[in-house]
């Protein structure tokens, strides 16, 4: 209770609402306003305040903590009925398997909003049992529209089956996927599922057993698309589980398709994967080196071949494309003549694995194939997309004031700007110098962007304070560009395979020149000091 109480406190100084309510209760010599008084709205803020305390971090890179989100609220619910009534929604909206050794009581069903599965503990290093009733009770939880498996075992036929009897999941997450099991002998309905991620990375990082029966896993692999097939909107799955009879499929309704980790083998380019796909708006392939495979097996590493030499736009199959995020490809890749005139977004990044066993970090695995000499020849590529109005490039260093010329002289309608490296190798000249006027005035001739992003992607992490470099950076760039509404920083995980939207940035926009504040005094770096980060304004 005291721990819970400490966390209000605590919030009652950072919240504008809260500190209005608190003067409010200071002025009145009538009412003493507590959180059984205070107004039901109110008192929702403060719980949900409390409820997003832990965890952080892109919800601790995608749910490894093992500490349930409702702990803080808990001793609330213990002081009255009526906070035990107001409570009890955002304890049990996310429960957890490994949080009690039985099945969670019915009486509970109805809060339940997603529930967490698993069948080993890494906080305590013990196998979990997945019980019997936990299958059945998916059935009757009738709130029940989000569920994350991440499983060291194959996945049981009948835990897919429990779940396609669920009646209002709409998100089903499978992490450290398996599928090797027992065969799925019947049809899964999975009447109001819409999204579906199964990928193969976990808490040992994108690696897989050894042991793994590959041929009865893509037979249910294809088994269970083929249920959802129909009316899946979003579908997010490592190429490692693609084989291809995934080409047989037809998906009638989906709008984002998502391809992680690595290539399917055989491989298969990306024309022929979004041969049946009508509806598609939004496409990312995102293939990475498998490291588990020869380093010179051809096309297995980077830089990829997507396309097809001579074949037809992507729109022929998917006539609705209007965003695509590609990683790991040649400048002159065969996709760059089939991507449609008419694409609105088009992002161009370079992706790796997170994890090698035995290392904190990992080996140098490859750089950007897209460097500052063959960026011409990937603008070249793309220079028929005149509709783009978002672009984002990563190279193998950071862009010069000539890259961004470069840019601006091909998509000088740009909105949308990001630019970035990824290079495991770094020294005295690495940072992205926002003083330097001539990477200022390139970014002016941009007469239409409203949001620019600059990655900032090595081991040595940055200083985040709102008013440390990043910030000033931002400032300055907000000064010197008026059409800009914001600017954003990324830093850190290099070793991590992001996606596009999975990057944590810190975003700086104009209300940062509504409350003046001194500025730290400019202290000059020294001339030999190797600089992580952005380079600042005096």
């Amino acid at each position: 209770m005291a721990a819970a109480l400490r966390c209000v406190q605590g919030l009652l100084g950072k919240i504008p609402t809260l500190r209005l309510l608190r003067r409010v209760a200071t002025v009145s010599s009538h009412t003493s306003l507590t959180l059984v008084t205070v107004p039901t709205d109110i008192l929702h803020v403060i719980l949900q305040l409390l409820y997003d305390t832990w965890p952080s971090e892109e919800e601790r890179r995608r749910y490894d903590h093992e500490i349930c989100k409702g702990q803080y609220i808990l001793a609330l619910s213990e002081t009255c009925r009526y906070m035990r009534a107001q409570t009890l929604p955002w304890i049990f909206r996310d429960v957890y398997n490994w949080s009690r050794p039985g099945i969670w009581p019915e009486t509970l069903w109805r809060f339940f909003m997603s529930v967490h599965i698993r069948d080993y503990s890494v906080q305590h290093r013990a196998h979990i049992p997945l019980r019997p009733e936990l299958y059945s009770a998916l059935s009757g939880m009738r709130s029940l529209t989000r569920v994350t498996v991440r499983l060291e075992a194959s996945v049981p036929a009948e835990l897919l089956r429990a779940l396609s009897l669920a009646p209002c999941l709409i998100f089903l997450e499978i992490h450290q996927a398996r599928f090797d099991g027992s065969a799925l002998s019947s049809p899964l309905p999975f009447a109001t599922l819409e999204s579906l991620v199964v990928c193969i990375s976990g808490f040992r990082g994108v690696v897989r057993s050894d042991a793994i029966d590959h041929r009865r896993e893509v037979a249910n692999v294809v088994a269970l698309l083929k249920n959802l097939s129909q009316s899946l909107t979003t579908l997010q799955i490592s190429g490692d589980l693609l084989s291809p009879d995934f080409l047989s499929l037809t998906w009638a309704q989906l709008r984002t398709f998502v391809i992680t980790e690595h290539t399917p083998t055989p491989y298969i380019t990306v024309p022929k994967l979004v041969s049946k796909m009508p509806a598609l708006h939004d496409l990312s392939i995102l293939f990475s080196a498998d490291l588990s495979r020869d380093r010179d097996a051809g096309e297995m590493y980077p830089p990829f071949k997507l396309g097809n030499p001579g074949g037809g736009l992507l729109t022929h199959c998917s006539p609705l494309l209007t965003t695509i995020t590609l990683s790991n490809l040649e400048p002159a890749d065969p996709i760059f003549a089939q991507l449609p005139h008419s694409l609105e977004s088009l992002h161009l990044l370079a992706m790796r694995d997170g994890y090698i066993p035995g290392h904190t970090r990992p080996a140098r695995l490859w750089d950007a194939p897209l460097t500052l000499s063959t960026v011409p020849v990937a603008l070249e590529s793309i220079s028929h997309l005149q509709a783009l109005a978002a672009l984002s490039l990563t190279l193998d260093d950071f862009a010069t004031a000539d890259t961004i010329h470069r840019i601006a002289s091909v998509f000088l309608r740009l909105r949308f700007l990001q630019v970035g490296h990824a290079t495991y190798s770094h020294g005295a000249e690495f940072r992205f110098d926002v003083r330097d006027e001539s990477i200022l005035h390139a970014l002016q001739r941009f007469s239409r962007l409203t949001h620019l992003r600059i990655s900032l992607d090595f081991f040595e992490r940055a200083i985040d304070a709102q008013d440390g470099p990043q910030g000033r950076a931002a400032q300055w760039l907000l000064e010197g560009l008026p059409g800009l509404c914001t600017v954003a920083f990324s830093w850190g995980g290099a070793w991590y395979d992001y996606g596009f939207e999975n990057i944590i940035w810190r975003v700086w926009d104009r209300s940062v020149f509504l409350l003046p504040r001194e500025l730290p005094a400019f202290e000059p770096e020294p001339a030999e000091e190797v600089v992580y980060g952005v380079a600042i304004p005096p």
